[in-house]
């Protein structure tokens, strides 16, 4: 029996392990800040309600 080679998503996962770089989820950054600033803009604009029934 051969030994196969190494399969080449191993070898992905691998070096991204190795980076020190690599971005977590849970980390905080200019992405989760631009995403809370769109939300609080969003809300500011938020439409109108409809008159009631009543009032008209």
């Amino acid at each position: 029996m051969t030994l196969k080679s190494t399969p080449r998503w191993m070898k992905t996962a691998l070096e991204g392990a190795a980076k020190t770089t690599v971005a977590m989820p849970w980390q905080r950054g200019a992405h989760r800040a631009e995403m809370l600033a769109r939300r609080k803009g969003s809300v500011a604009q938020a439409p109108a309600k409809r008159p009631s029934v009543a009032a008209c």
